[in-house]
């Protein structure tokens, strides 16, 4: 079932199940009104029938003509009895009904009761004068009650209906019409190919759901054109600078099969071989990694950031014992403020890829790198001396194989600091750059907790 037929049929039985209660009370209190004034009306029927019997010698001539005129105003199938304190049927003499003796010690004993049997309804009253006590009941079926509460019966059965009947309609309408811009995000959508991910779907001012799924869809398709865009861009590089090397493999190994060689040149030829294996190892390396970084990763644990940046300067320290690495913490006694949740073995990668550029660029002069804590979160500062970066560079560092003007007499390819920034977005970890042309450049990575 779509959810334009769902929310129709939901609003229909909701809205009403709403009427159906509220038809119900006006029914059920407009019947409990009949039922109380009928109950009025045999009262009245009660009190004329004992004031026309009993207290005919207490009233004037023309008090008695005015209980006559009212007595003949009976109701449908009117009983009235009238009996004394032996329950003797007095005044009226009608052997066709009698009120059981129940009834009649229940009426001298309340003094007033009323009750219903069927459709009738009875009242009975104790009636005190100075010729006695007398009880007397009466009785009689509210038949203008009952009729007219038979027609608002069927006079509300048939609103009802006829009300579910435009509810459902306008419910339908209503569904249609708050579905409608879900409805043309549908279609919008339809029309969004692999070719076409730079199209957008409308938005408009407001916060409501439709809105917000049409940014959250946007905001989707701007991460799809990035991913298009920068898988083509790494297909592209990637079989580019891979061909480098091969094809540079290829040529010496040619060149030197080419002719009998002594045994230095094949030497030598070996040599360049295996430098050129090693670059292209280390390019395959950092692009498994640069891959490995777009999968969703999962295993995050404690990590203490001191000792990942020991870790870090140790491996460096090892590799080339030249290289000056200077760390310094000012940090506070609870390791809890720079412990954070991650992937050990991607932020080693990426811290690495850091402080090798900044050793590679700084010619082997000092790099320092600083972990501190600024407003309760930990952060790490690496800077160097080195040859630092051009601002209309800055922007484009990140990007896979891009490499700056002046890097060029630089061993690289362009790709640790695009796997460093994967790594980094991955852990939430902003990343701030402050470099100056020949001066050096200083990596601010900003941690959360």
């Amino acid at each position: 079932m779509k959810i334009r037929d769902r929310l129709s049929l939901q609003f229909t039985i909701l809205s009403a199940v709403l009427l159906l209660l509220v038809l119900t009370g006006i029914y059920l209190l407009t019947a409990g009104n009949r039922k109380n004034d009928f109950y009025g009306h045999l009262l009245d029927r009660a009190i004329i029938n004992a004031e026309l019997f009993l207290a005919q010698d207490n009233l004037s001539e023309e008090k008695f003509r005015d209980v006559q005129k009212k007595f003949p105003q009976s109701l449908p199938g009117e009983i009235v009895r009238i009996y004394n304190d032996s329950d003797q049927p007095a005044f009226i003499k009608d052997s066709s009904f009698q009120w059981p003796k129940e009834v009649i010690d229940r009426v001298r004993r309340q003094k007033n009761i009323t009750y219903s049997e069927g459709d009738r309804q009875t009242t009975g009253i104790y009636y005190i004068d100075n010729s006695g006590n007398f009880t007397v009941l009466a009785s009689a079926i509210d038949t203008s009650g009952f009729e007219k509460m038979r027609q608002l019966f069927w006079v509300m059965l048939i609103a009802f209906f006829i009300s579910v009947f435009i509810l459902f309609f306008a419910g339908r309408l209503f569904a249609r019409a708050a579905l409608a811009p879900m409805i043309k995000v549908i279609n919008d959508v339809k029309f969004i190919r692999s070719s076409s991910l730079n199209k957008r779907l409308q938005t408009k001012e407001g916060k409501d759901e439709i809105n917000e799924l049409a940014v959250t869809f946007n905001n989707l398709l701007e991460h799809l054109e990035q991913s298009f865009e920068a898988q083509g861009s790494f297909v592209t590089h990637a079989s580019h600078e891979l061909r480098t090397p091969v094809t540079a493999l290829i040529g010496d190994v040619e060149v030197t099969l080419s002719q009998e060689r002594d045994k230095e040149e094949y030497k030598k030829t070996l040599e360049g071989v295996l430098t050129e294996s090693g670059k292209l190892n280390d390019l395959i390396n950092n692009l498994v990694d640069l891959a490995q970084t777009n999968v969703d990763i999962t295993e995050f644990q404690d990590l203490r950031l001191d000792e990942l940046l020991w870790q870090v300067k140790d491996q460096w320290s090892d590799k080339a014992p030249e290289n000056r690495i200077h760390l310094q913490y000012d940090l506070p006694e609870d390791a809890r403020k720079y412990t954070i949740q991650g992937n050990h073995y991607l932020l080693f990668i990426a811290l690495s890829n850091i402080l090798k550029n900044a050793i590679k660029f700084s010619d082997n002069r000092v790099v320092t790198c600083r972990l501190y804590l600024q407003n309760n979160a930990p952060v790490i500062s690496i800077r160097d001396t080195g040859i630092g970066i051009g601002k209309e560079d800055i922007p484009n560092i990140f990007q896979p194989f891009y490499r700056g003007a002046n890097a060029i007499g630089y061993a690289g390819y362009g790709v640790g600091l695009s796997l460093a920034d994967k790594i980094f977005r991955l852990h939430n970890v902003s990343v701030r750059i402050n470099s100056e042309l020949g001066k050096g450049t200083e990596f601010r990575l900003f941690f959360s907790i």
